[in-house]
């Protein structure tokens, strides 16, 4: 009879241990089922990388080695001595030649849009915020932590609502003016009605994507459902027919894999606030 109430003891303690820290027990068996993933590379490899690719050639001269003095005997003009446009023309159609990489995974650092798990205003709506912070601490080579998220989150907050009068649901369009206008970065765009091989170009370049979306539609688990009405989010990586993503909507969030259909098929702008029919959008910006 004592063994029995000793093992039920036991049963009811491990039960209520397990309730008080779901959280940590839910933690620890989530990561343990994450799948490898492959390297992250860091804005500095993916530049010794590019270095050691082939220069590039005007139209005409392909095949044809540069070098300094004969440069402008074999091709004309090198690029660096070509309008900007042109020179920008030839690496688009250079990179749309090159054979993608059968995976990639850019060493973008991660924070959740509530760092301190506050799901209040602002941080209910810092989606937008949290990404191009990502994105901007991965050229710089920086880390993130919760204290200095916090602190940036609310500061573009702020910045924002100067700028926009607002800083809820930023389209792709002003999402790409807080990282020229803030951030100070020149070369930033926006593409409209994408591919998925169009994301998974940028990646293999060495940029990272940021996606608005139909939150709702996005496969999370970890999201408070029915999710978020309108998403932001980067895309950092692919493997195996799934993207690699930071998703700032949960804690969760770094290296959430979403298959190529899930996440292509969420892919929509604010539009006004007509999100599902919203275009397919993605901001890149370049260091």
């Amino acid at each position: 009879m004592l063994w029995r109430f000793l093992f039920l003891t036991i049963v009811v303690f491990l039960v209520v241990l397990a309730f008080i820290y779901r959280s940590t027990v839910g933690d620890f068996l989530y990561f343990a089922r994450k799948e490898p993933l492959p390297a992250p590379l860091t804005a500095k490899d993916i530049k010794k990388q590019n270095s050691q690719t082939a220069p590039l050639v005007p139209s005409g001269a392909e095949g044809l080695p540069i070098i300094k003095d004969q440069a402008e005997e074999v091709a004309g003009p090198v690029p660096s001595a070509v309008e900007e446009p042109q020179v920008q023309e030839w690496e688009k159609a250079n990179e749309a030649k090159m054979p993608l990489p059968a995976e990639i995974n850019l060493a973008v650092p991660f924070t959740s849009q509530a760092p301190f798990t506050n799901w209040d205003l602002p941080y209910k709506e810092s989606c937008e915020e949290a990404s191009v912070l990502m994105l901007d601490y991965f050229y710089r080579g920086a880390s993130l932590n919760p204290a200095l998220a916090n602190q940036e989150i609310l500061k573009l907050v702020d910045w924002q609502k100067i700028k926009f009068g607002v800083y809820e649901d930023t389209d792709a369009s002003q999402t790409a003016q807080i990282l020229r206008d803030y951030f100070g970065y020149k070369n930033v765009r926006v593409q409209y009605d994408i591919s998925i091989d169009d994301i998974k170009r940028e990646l293999a370049q060495g940029r990272p994507v940021i996606v608005p979306a139909a939150g709702q539609l996005l496969p999370n688990p970890f999201f408070r459902q029915p999710g978020p009405l309108y998403h932001m989010l980067v895309i950092k990586g692919y493997k195996d027919g799934k993207f690699i993503t930071n998703d700032p909507g949960t804690r969760r969030g770094a290296d959430f894999l979403y298959s190529f259909d899930s996440l292509y098929n969420a892919i929509h702008d604010w539009n006004a606030g007509n999100v599902y029919a919203g275009r397919k959008a993605m901001i890149v910006a370049e260091n």
